[in-house]
């Protein structure tokens, strides 16, 4: 698969209420090259910011005041103008039942905070390239049906 030369363009939404944790981010995120990156410090934010502004990919943590990220996931995902938005969870939580249930959920996927920075790197050009590969052939994202609905 060949990355498409605008990737790093993508407008991307970082969220976590530790400014510590949003400049390490952000800062890694433009180190890599991504010119598009703004962050928030809480989910009722974020779905602001997603309203105002087409975002391809959330960079999402779970433990945060306001609305945390399971709440906030929830609604990006009951939202049909959100839910084709890329989601990865980046937090401290690291418990499988967490992992499960933002899978469950609809996260992309499950980063640690002490992430791998090429792995992170890896994800996010991963997520955004079939984001636009589907943006191209004009398919949603594929909700899973829950209770058989």
């Amino acid at each position: 698969m060949t990355l498409e030369p605008n990737l790093k363009e993508s407008p991307v939404l970082i969220v976590d209420d530790q400014l510590m944790i949003r400049v390490l981010l952000t800062r890694h995120l433009k180190q890599s090259g991504f010119t598009n990156v703004a962050d928030v410090t809480n989910g009722q934010e974020a779905l602001d910011a997603l309203k105002a502004k087409k975002y391809d990919l959330v960079l999402l943590d779970i433990n945060m005041p306001v609305l945390d990220g399971y709440a906030t996931l929830q609604r990006i995902k009951a939202d049909e103008t959100l839910r084709d938005v890329a989601v990865i969870m980046v937090t401290a939580v690291d418990e499988i039942e967490s992992v499960a249930r933002c899978i469950q959920i609809g996260a992309d996927d499950y980063m640690p905070k002490l992430f791998n920075p090429i792995l992170l790197d890896a994800r996010i050009l991963s997520l955004l390239e079939l984001h636009a590969l589907r943006r191209r052939l004009g398919q949603p994202r594929q909700q899973a049906r829950v209770n058989g609905c």
